[in-house]
C-alpha cells in the first residue's frame, strides 16, 4: 500500500499526461504503473526517472533482455518484491525461459552470499 497519494490517470494534465501516455505506449501496458503515478506530483522527477527507465529499452551494447536480467538480479538481491515482479513479467514478454530466470537468480543468490562472506571477513581482491 502506497504511503502517498497516487495520481489517477484521469487527473493527469499537461506534461504528466504526455508522459503517462508515453509510459503506457513504451511499456506496452494498458495502465500507468504505480511507480510513475507516485512520482506524478513532481513532474520534473517523473520525467527524470522515466528518462532513465526508458534508457533501459533504448539502444546500447547490451540487448534489452540482458539489461532486464541484470535488473532482476539486483531487485532480488535487494529484496524488492515490486521490481522482482515487474522484471519477471517483462522478461517473460521478452521470451526468457523459466530456466534462464532460475539460473540468473541462483547466480544472484550465490553472489549475494559470497559478497556478505568476503565483506564480513575483510578480504581484499588479489587480482
Amino acid at each position: 500500500m502506497a504511503i502517498i497519494r497516487l495520481m489517477e490517470e484521469s487527473q493527469a494534465t499537461g506534461r504528466v499526461k504526455e508522459l503517462f501516455g508515453e509510459i503506457k505506449s513504451t511499456l506496452e501496458v494498458p495502465f500507468v504503473p504505480e511507480l510513475f503515478r507516485a512520482l506524478a506530483a513532481r513532474p520534473e522527477q517523473l520525467e527524470a526517472v522515466w528518462t532513465q527507465v526508458k534508457g533501459l529499452f533504448g539502444s546500447g551494447s547490451l540487448d534489452v533482455k540482458t539489461k532486464v536480467l541484470a535488473a532482476l538480479a539486483v531487485a532480488a538481491a535487494q529484496r524488492s518484491p515490486y521490481f522482482v515482479a515487474i522484471h519477471a513479467i517483462v522478461l517473460k514478454r521478452l521470451g526468457a525461459t523459466d530456466e534462464e530466470i532460475a539460473e540468473l537468480l541462483e547466480g544472484a543468490s550465490l553472489a549475494t552470499g559470497l559478497n556478505t562472506l568476503v565483506t564480513g571477513l575483510g578480504l581484499e581482491p588479489e587480482l
